[in-house]
């Protein structure tokens, strides 16, 4: 570092002691470094922001007290200050002190080094953040709730409309907005009202800032409705309204949605009376209801009948039941409540109603009334025990026809003689067994289960530990159905005549599981007779691999081991189960 000398001029020593004095008074931390970067001014206010003395730092080289700040921002701004005499500006996390921000000033000394000056503007900053997220939240909240903003200084008349203001009253980003461009807005007909309503918000001793609404004309012919609502400023000293500001709505959808709202109610009264629909309220003894109720019950429109007048024509039973499924639902903690029941009227017919209701509770979860719906269900109820008789008599005719044909193949006469009979037989018969399982589900499939247990029944008699099966509750599709029959009736023909239930030591064991949209069953016989593996397709096994393919969809897959035949069979899944799988999921 050149060392200047000793100042040969008097008034340098003044000069020294104004600077010292002005730099001393100063809020801002300064230091001054020479081009080997040491100290060589060091202020009050450095000293307090640093928590050392000068005597600590002056002639000392920065890296070595504070060697945190080398490689980064400051070192290259201060190097820039003294290589090429360019100062900088900027605001900078403190490497001095973290949890402050800092704005520095650096600038080049004549004699090569640099002067440094910062202001720790931490407060400033949160000050600034929370401004701007206080405005942001502000900015999000109106756009979010679609309003406008607003402010009129009615001093100088300046009129502040914001993006969505001006969007609902019509104006361009652009355009200067004045007071009577926005009275022009209104109706010609609502006009007037909201300059009054206005004069009674600015007016001192009123001061009413209740909103209002109106309506807007568009350019293209359109009706807007508008809600504004304002909230005047006014002067201290005088009393009289400086600003008005406040918030602008579109609230079309809103009036729309009240008139569709009274529309629609009409048009559910139409609708309940049409298709004898009745509304009640039922409280502690009381019952209220629309007009329709009285003739579900029926009674003359006008009639006023009392609980015990009502309660009269329950018949026997049905009003115990009514009122077990009310406590029940209360006591689960139920909302709704559901129950078909038979009741008499006074002429003596018998109608079939249909009472929904749902239970309003206190917040302490004690009921305090039933609003509901009752409709008479009586041509429903018919309708279904006539599909019931018919479905009876179809899956009679049915069973009847697989018998004819059972006996028909049994008698017939062949070249293979009773064995053939006798497979046949087998086999029809298992056919038999899946249409009766699907025929008790109304022809929507067959559970698994069921088919496994009807099979293996034979052979589990007197000997329930021989065979053993596993697996979920699984409906297959009637097709489905039909083809596993027919391939658990093979596999347990086989068994018996030539695998592990043909010896008293062998056992059967059938798990099934459900993956994607198949169910995979594993059959797995032990400890019957060695097993050989067969040297050609014998008829059951063509007769497995046909149930399993074709139309069902279905896979079979045999493994002869040693120690006893283990068949994987798949067979898909109906759209059915698929869907109450994946809601499970």
């Amino acid at each position: 570092m050149n060392d200047p000398g000793p100042s040969t001029r008097p008034e340098d020593g003044s000069n020294e002691a104004r600077l010292e004095a002005v730099l001393e008074s100063i809020s801002d931390g300064f230091y001054a470094l020479d081009p080997d970067w040491r100290y060589v001014i060091f202020n009050r206010a450095a000293e307090d922001y640093f928590g050392v003395s000068r005597d600590q730092v002056l002639g000392k080289v920065m890296w070595d007290l504070f060697p945190q700040g080398r490689g980064g921002a400051f070192e290259r701004a201060c190097r820039l200050a003294m290589d090429e005499r360019i100062g900088s500006q900027f605001e900078t996390p403190s490497r001095a002190r973290a949890d402050r921000i800092v704005e520095l000033r650096i600038l080049p000394m004549r004699d090569g080094g640099v002067a440094v000056s910062l202001s720790d503007i931490t407060d400033r900053r949160r000050i600034e953040d929370a401004l701007r997220a206080s405005e942001a939240r502000l900015e999000l909240a109106t756009k979010a709730s679609g309003l406008g903003v607003w402010e009129w200084n009615i001093v100088t008349g300046e009129m502040i409309v914001s993006p969505r203001a001006r969007e609902i009253w019509g104006f361009s980003p652009e355009q200067v907005v004045k007071i009577e461009d926005i009275q022009r807005t209104a109706h010609a007909d609502d006009g007037p009202e909201i300059v009054a309503l206005s004069r009674r918000a600015l007016d001192p001793k009123v001061r009413d800032t209740s909103p209002y609404e109106y309506r807007a004309p568009q350019p293209d012919g359109a009706m807007r409705w508008v809600r504004a609502q304002g909230e005047p400023v006014f002067d201290p000293e005088s009393g009289a309204a400086i600003r008005y500001v406040g918030t602008l709505a579109d609230v079309t959808a809103e009036r729309t949605a009240a008139q569709d709202l009274r529309t629609s109610e009409a048009r559910l009264r139409l609708a309940m009376e049409a298709g004898g629909t009745a509304v009640f309220l039922l409280t502690a003894g009381s019952l209220q209801g629309s007009p329709e109720l009285n003739r579900l019950l029926g009674l003359p429109g006008e009639a006023t009948p009392s609980m015990q007048e009502i309660n009269a024509g329950y018949l026997p039973g049905e009003l115990e039941r009514m009122q077990e499924a009310y406590r029940e639902a209360v006591a689960t903690g139920a909302r709704k409540v559901e129950v078909e029941y038979r009741y008499a009227w006074p002429d003596g017919q018998v109608r079939w109603l249909l009472l929904r209701g749902e239970i309003n509770r206190t917040p302490e979860g004690v009921p305090r009334y039933v609003l509901g719906v009752l409709m008479d269900i009586t041509e429903r109820r018919e309708s279904e025990e006539r599909l019931k008789l018919l479905a009876r008599e179809v899956d009679h005719r049915a069973n009847n026809l697989l018998t004819v044909v059972q006996a028909t193949v049994a008698l017939t006469s062949a070249p293979t003689a009773d064995g053939l009979k006798e497979i046949i037989t087998g086999r029809v018969s298992a056919l038999a067994h899946a249409h009766q399982l699907i025929s008790e589900a109304r022809w929507r499939g067959a559970e698994l289960r069921r088919l496994v247990e009807e099979e293996l029944r034979p052979y589990r008699l007197g000997a329930e530990g021989r065979v053993r099966f596993d697996g979920p509750d699984v409906t297959l599709s009637p097709q489905s159905a039909q083809s596993a029959a027919m391939a658990l009736h093979e596999l347990a023909t086989n068994a018996a005549k030539y695998g592990a239930l043909s010896s008293p030591a062998g056992e059967v064991s059938v798990v099934w599981t459900v993956a994607e949209d198949q169910v995979a069953l594993v059959w797995t016989e032990t400890g019957g007779p060695r097993v050989v593996a067969p040297t050609r397709r014998g008829l059951g096994l063509n007769m497995l691999q046909r149930a399993l393919g074709g139309a069902s969809g279905g896979e079979a897959a045999l493994d002869w081991r040693e120690s006893g035949l283990v068949a994987r069979l798949s067979l898909p899944l109906p759209p059915s189960f698929l869907g109450k799988l994946f809601r499970l999921r």
